[in-house]
């Protein structure tokens, strides 16, 4: 510390004693009683020495103005004092004068609101995905067989189109690549959270549906006769061939893990999956290219490229029906599964496709000030997706033409 200023600071204390706690002594209680003394008998002598009448009440009136003047520079010099005195009793047992150290802030509430909202959603679908994986491992309910129903389960095995762990795959890393490419030309981050817990919370909740139904109805796939008996020869047990019964009773001799799997033909999984993910995506590039709102009526290509990953999806499911691993009615219940869940998910995070506002999240995540977070607010949020004013008027068109004839008229 430089030795003048700590001279200056000494000088002070000499001028204005005080005590530990921080109250003036004697010296200074003396020096304020005895101005405003001083100010009360000046103002009292010239008052009672002035005229009567308009000349008097003008005085008066000057000397009023005059005295608030002086006692607004005695307060000043009071709080200036004052001053001296809070950092002369902050600094009484040290020999140099510190500044107050910030004291530490406490977790904001917004902060721990988002972490455990954020805990809780991965947490669900963790426990989502132990669920539906533990459903796969139970037995499919078995199923009676008609003798003239045993043809549609008579068609020959045949390898898988796409396989499980090929799809598991590309239903994870589609919408991840899709919501990447849109973050890196938009840079919105917000956005790219929504979208990332809409697809997962969709495949999550498809799985659970799917593998319950499997299980529950038990039904048998078209190549179960080959997966029941491997050789193709059937043998049927002596107590129901000697019955009058339609019933088949026989006892398979295939794996047992070949014929758990055969009972489990709807509704189709791949199907279902396929169409939650690509399904997503459709509904996610569609609304981000408003191919279903009015702002994108007649612009064909918009919707060409929504549609797209429809048809990837519709190309899983058919191909389930052309190795004969499931029934026309499995994919198509399969499918109606996935749509459902994929839009359900998008629309817990995104407002209608077809409303003015498609492709903008409707969670409002918190920016970061320091550390404090600040809610954001709809103009802020318009502005960091860099959209023009004048674009709203384009996304309401009826709301536009009621203001244009409202002005005209």
């Amino acid at each position: 510390m430089p030795d003048s200023f700590s001279a200056d600071l000494r000088s002070r204390r000499r001028e204005n004693p005080i005590d530990r706690n921080g109250n003036i002594g004697s010296i200074g209680k003396e020096q304020a009683t005895s101005t405003e003394h001083k100010l009360t008998t000046e103002y009292s002598q010239r008052t009672s020495e002035m005229p009567s009448g308009k000349e008097g009440q003008e005085s008066r009136r000057t000397l009023s103005e005059s005295s608030a003047e002086d006692v607004g520079r005695t307060g000043s010099r009071t709080n200036s004092e004052g001053m001296w005195r809070n950092e002369l009793s902050l600094n009484a047992d040290s020999s140099s004068a510190q500044p107050e150290k910030g004291k530490e802030r406490s977790p904001s509430p917004a902060n721990s609101i988002i972490r455990l909202s954020d805990a809780a959603d991965v947490v669900l679908r963790v426990l989502l995905v132990m669920t539906f994986f533990k459903l796969e491992t139970m037995t499919a309910f078995k199923r009676e067989i008609h003798e003239e129903e045993l043809w549609l389960y008579k068609n020959p095995r045949r390898p898988d189109f796409v396989r499980g762990g090929e799809l598991l795959f590309w239903v994870i890393v589609a919408p991840f690549l899709v919501t990447v490419a849109f973050f890196w030309f938009t840079k919105d981050r917000r956005d790219f959270r929504a979208a990332s817990w809409a697809w997962t919370l969709g495949l999550c909740m498809n799985g659970i549906p799917t593998s319950l139904l499997k299980i529950t109805v038990g039904r048998p796939r078209p190549d179960y006769f080959y997966r029941c008996f491997p050789d193709g020869v059937m043998v049927l047990n002596t107590t129901s061939s000697s019955l009058d019964t339609s019933i088949l009773d026989f006892n398979c001799t295939g794996l047992p893990g070949d014929i758990n799997e055969g009972r489990k033909s709807f509704p189709s999984g791949h199907s279902s999956f396929a169409f939650a993910s690509f399904g997503f995506i459709a509904y996610y590039v569609g609304a981000k290219l408003h191919a279903f709102d009015n702002r994108g009526r007649g612009h064909t290509w918009r919707l060409c490229i929504a549609v797209i990953p429809l048809l990837i999806a519709l190309l899983v499911a058919v191909s389930r029906t052309c190795d004969y691993h499931h029934h026309w009615q499995d994919v198509t219940v399969g499918g109606l599964i996935g749509l459902f869940a994929g839009y359900i998910s998008y629309r817990q995070y995104y407002p209608s496709i077809f409303g003015p506002d498609a492709g903008k999240p409707l969670i409002r995540w918190f920016r970061r000030e320091g550390n404090k977070y600040k809610r954001l607010t709809g103009n802020e949020d318009s502005d960091s997706r860099g959209e023009r004013d004048e674009g709203d008027a384009a996304r309401r068109p009826l709301l536009a033409g009621k203001e244009q004839s409202k002005g005209s008229s």
